[in-house]
């Protein structure tokens, strides 16, 4: 079982690597759910490029810091209504991608043609209102909105991706920000051809198994590291 002290280490990484990719720039947030607890370790309301492990909050699934003294994100309940409702998700990246950031103001649906993008099968879902995330009902339309899938995309104001654990929030973050550039590329070129369900489902298995999982984490991170000397 992945301790805290890990989680908090996680935690930073993740946002180092979301900050170096651009997918944040000065705003964003990330939180991983403590094993066997009703909370969870937040990002506080600080720049993801600039964030400590000690400056990190401890928040309860009423939304209240339990843990810390800097101001929690202004969209906290978000997390708080995610990690309520869906048990499952232990990890949730806020983001700003720009290209997939298209896909929320039009009508065309961000869908997947490529590999990586195999994990968004049946189009990423849209939360239609423009509102930052500030209330609990927000969070729990937001959630409603994102049901099982991995990502959801708040209509011209970023993307929300989930997942078992940080490294996987952080790789759908990174494969939806890939499959919108991609997509966006085949519609200058001509009719984007979607890969069904069935090759999705495929594609995923092939895509991202545990190895390969902890692989591209490794990467992700070292290519950070060997960024900031």
């Amino acid at each position: 079982m992945t301790t805290v002290n890990q989680l908090r280490k996680d935690i930073v990484s993740a946002s180092r690597i979301l900050s170096h990719l651009k997918l944040v720039e000065g705003f964003g947030h990330v939180s991983a759910r403590i094993p066997d607890s009703d909370r969870f370790l937040i990002t506080p309301r600080i720049s993801l490029a600039m964030v400590s492990e000690e400056q990190l909050l401890t928040l309860n699934l009423n939304g209240e810091i339990v843990e810390g003294s800097h101001p929690a994100p202004f969209e906290a309940w978000l997390h708080t209504a995610i990690m309520k409702t869906k048990p499952r998700v232990n990890a949730i990246t806020r983001i700003h991608a720009r290209v997939a950031n298209i896909f929320s103001v039009t009508e065309r649906r961000l869908e997947p043609v490529h590999n990586h993008g195999s994990f968004f099968a049946g189009g990423v879902p849209i939360f239609t209102s423009p509102d930052l995330i500030s209330t609990e009902k927000l969070g729990n339309d937001v959630s409603q909105t994102l049901t099982n899938r991995p990502a959801v995309l708040l209509r011209g104001n970023g993307q929300v991706t989930v997942g078992r654990t940080i490294p996987e929030a952080v790789m759908m973050a990174i494969y939806l920000e890939e499959a919108a550039e991609v997509l966006y590329g085949a519609l200058q070129i001509g009719t984007p051809i979607p890969l069904t369900v069935d090759e999705s489902t495929q594609r995923q298995i092939e895509a991202l198994p545990p190895v390969d999982m902890e692989r591209a984490w490794n990467f992700f991170k070292n290519k950070v590291e060997h960024a900031s000397r």
